[in-house]
């Protein structure tokens, strides 16, 4: 089945109406994210190749999931200068972190072994994971 101009549209829009729900009141931060979406559908625009089109589309999709479900908005609690509040919605994921917590427990473990045997402990923190905030 062919892409249609609607498919492309449809996803232009979504990410638009995403944008506007996840960055309400946050106006730069709505702008940057408009911004980067015209961006993004222009530069593709003459695109023929239905594969890399789809590929696309499949982007959009999940860049607005994300933006519906992962992204919070922190928003500065009147009268406290270090104090905010998270602005969460039904939609948003609230998670028991538990691939953390093994993470964490994997950390520990690699840790009491290294030094067991003599080498240096990880100094790694977060999630453990190594594309993102571990050490290694």
């Amino acid at each position: 089945m062919s892409v249609s101009r609607h498919q492309v549209l449809g996803a232009y829009r979504n990410l638009l109406k995403t944008q506007k729900q996840t960055f309400k009141g946050d106006w730069a931060a709505l702008a940057a994210a408009r911004e980067k979406t015209y961006t993004e559908f222009n530069l593709k625009r003459n695109e023929t190749d239905e594969a890399k089109i789809k590929e696309q589309l499949h982007l959009a999709e999940q860049v607005a999931s994300l933006l519906r479900h992962n992204l919070a908005q922190a928003v500065q609690v009147e009268g406290k200068k270090d104090l905010y509040t998270l602005k969460l919605s039904e939609e948003h994921e609230l998670g028991d972190n538990e691939t953390l917590r093994q993470a964490s427990k994997l950390r520990r473990l690699k840790n009491q072994q290294a030094a067991a045997a003599g080498g240096q402990p990880s100094t790694g923190g977060g999630c453990g994971s190594p594309s993102c905030c571990s050490g290694h």
